[in-house]
């Protein structure tokens, strides 16, 4: 290799370098709940489905029980954060209700998960949250910036 290349090289490996560490090569960024991903109408929905279907388990104000784990306030953030929307659906999708796992329309998952996020007090946005698990997974859960 010619050492007239190896500024060059370094260059490239440099902007390499960068391009991985700030996501700019993935072509997608991602997204975290504090930017507004489910609707006030999507919730709304999950409401519904979550008082038919989960409040027996996990409280009406969705604190949970000695069985049964909180979906709000540290209680969620302590299992969830630094996790994805896509790895909480995927966990309710598969496992909730106890007595019937994965019963329930993707659709009833994806409002619930909406409910709970509102119930986070995590804003709303203009869109509803996506059914494509490739997309939540994009989506990040972390505390208040």
């Amino acid at each position: 290799m010619k050492t007239s290349n190896l500024p060059t090289l370094r260059a490239i490996f440099g902007f390499a370098v960068i391009a991985l560490v700030t996501g700019v090569s993935s072509g997608q960024e991602n997204a975290v709940i504090w930017e507004g991903v489910y609707t006030a109408e999507q919730a709304a929905r999950g409401e519904t489905v979550y008082t038919e279907t989960c409040i027996a388990c996990h409280g009406q104000d969705l604190g949970g029980n000695s069985n049964s784990p909180g979906l709000v306030g540290m209680g969620f953030m302590f299992l969830w954060e630094g996790r994805t929307l896509g790895a909480f659906y995927g966990k309710i999708r598969s496992e909730m209700p106890t007595d019937r796992p994965g019963h329930l329309p993707a659709q009833d998952y994806l409002d619930v998960v909406a409910y709970i996020l509102q119930k986070n007090a995590f804003p709303e946005g203009s869109e509803e949250l996506p059914s494509s698990v490739e997309t939540l997974d994009s989506i990040s859960i972390v505390s208040k910036p």
